[in-house]
């Protein structure tokens, strides 16, 4: 019982994470903002998710360290205090000038509690099961909407993520970290070690600083000439995120890089499918989705199913045209939910801060986020032409993964030695 409490806490710790890193910190202020003001904000985004996935590998590395259990949720509870506290300052002291900095003050936070809490849950099935659920089911529904009772009206956003729904997290990361603050029979920590294992920290970097740039790069080219065809400009893009992902997964210990390029595919095969508005109910379906997603790739693990489920997604975005009913999109949203699923359980990290990197992945940009919304809203009239370019670069990320898969699979032997600190981390 007490391992499942933790798994509850470790699944509404890992929502607010990703809530905070998929949305922008927006207050009533947000009326009184420019549209200058507005477009640094929603920039700020991206920016945002690498700073949190950077802060989030990091802690885990400093708290992984010397473990102790109720040192990793206390990591976890101190960012969600402090985000709570940033909230509460925005409903009082925010003004317009300062949403951009809140907003990043708010991916610092989710980044210490991913950290922590990744530190804390991926030592257990149960509780990494719980984890990854909250990273991949709010990354998997996408538009949040009608859940967190937003309205169409962007002014009308109060919080994202809501204070209740922090204030649930930090309640329950409180009972958590006091429940493991001592526990009889459990052997004593390591010594606290000065060197720190900073290869995460780099791989980390390199993925998320790399590809922020080149998506803002080709932002940067669809904004200065919207008229011309960007098909090298978005292969380019496809390439450097699948060397990014090669790079951080080289810096990563034994197969732990099959993560990574499972969080890059897996995120660019989403954007290519396209996000609509779902009703709020309908989170719950997605979730439970993902949950059967992760018991079957926990009981049969499989990285090349797992990379032909990503294809066939990727491949159905450029089959089906963007006037497809409503059939289809469900169809194809639980078949994501489920893909989803069991490339978490699937990716099987042995060293805790590899499996914050690649959960914390899922929220990074993407080439195809940043290319014009012109076909992913399942809304368009009939007489729209259906566009390829999204799933034709999501198809390309993926099978670039899956060659760096095959190269990692021959230079990584499954037995080889792991330091004796990363053995004791469950994988998933």
């Amino acid at each position: 019982m007490g391992d499942a409490f933790d798994a509850v806490t470790a699944f509404f710790g890992a929502a607010v994470a990703g809530v905070t890193l998929f949305l922008p910190v927006t207050f009533s202020s947000i009326r009184e903002s420019t549209p200058y003001q507005i477009i640094n904000l929603w920039d700020s985004v991206p920016r945002g998710a690498a700073i949190g996935v950077i802060v989030a590998v990091a802690v885990a590395v400093l708290v992984g360290t010397a473990f102790r259990p109720a040192t990793a949720w206390a990591a976890a509870l101190l960012g969600t205090v402090a985000q709570l506290v940033n909230h509460v300052a925005g409903r009082h002291v925010s003004s317009a000038d300062m949403l951009t900095t809140q907003n990043y003050v708010d991916a610092v936070c989710a980044g210490i509690l991913l950290g922590g809490l990744g530190v804390a849950a991926l030592r257990k099935p149960l509780l990494a099961g719980g984890f990854a659920l909250g990273c991949a089911g709010f990354f998997v529904f996408g538009d949040l909407a009608d859940f967190l009772d937003i309205d169409d009206d962007p002014f009308d956003v109060l919080e994202t993520p809501p204070s209740w729904l922090i204030g649930l997290a930090m309640v329950l990361l409180a009972l958590s970290t006091l429940r493991n603050r001592s526990k009889a029979g459990e052997p004593e920590p390591a010594r606290l070690s000065i060197e720190l294992p900073v290869a995460p920290i780099l791989a980390a970097m390199v993925l998320a600083l790399v590809i922020l740039a080149v998506t803002e790069w080709l932002q940067r080219q669809y904004t200065n000439a919207p008229a011309l065809d960007h098909a090298v400009d978005i292969g380019l893009t496809a390439a450097a995120t699948v060397f990014a992902a090669t790079a951080a997964a080289m810096l990563l210990p034994g197969r732990d890089g099959y993560g990574v390029y499972l969080a890059v595919s897996l995120t660019a095969t989403a954007d290519a499918f396209g996000y609509a508005t779902r009703p709020g109910w309908s989170v719950w379906v997605l979730l439970a989705l993902t949950a059967v997603g992760l018991f079957i790739g926990a009981r049969r693990p499989s990285v090349p199913l797992a990379v032909a489920l990503l294809a066939c997604i990727a491949v159905f975005a450029i089959r089906t045209p963007s006037d497809a009913n409503w059939i289809l999109f469900a169809a194809g949203s639980a078949v994501l939910a489920l893909t989803a699923g069991y490339c978490c359980a699937t990716a099987r990290p042995r060293f805790a801060p590899s499996g914050v990197l690649a959960l914390a992945a899922l929220y990074l940009p993407t080439a195809i986020s940043v290319l014009p919304d012109d076909n992913k809203s399942w809304h368009l009239p009939d007489s729209a032409a259906h566009d390829t370019t999204p799933g034709r670069a999501a198809l390309a990320i993926v099978l670039g993964s899956a060659v760096g898969l095959a190269v990692l699979h021959h230079f990584r032997p499954a037995g080889r030695a792991q330091p004796a600190a990363d053995e004791a981390l469950a994988d998933i």
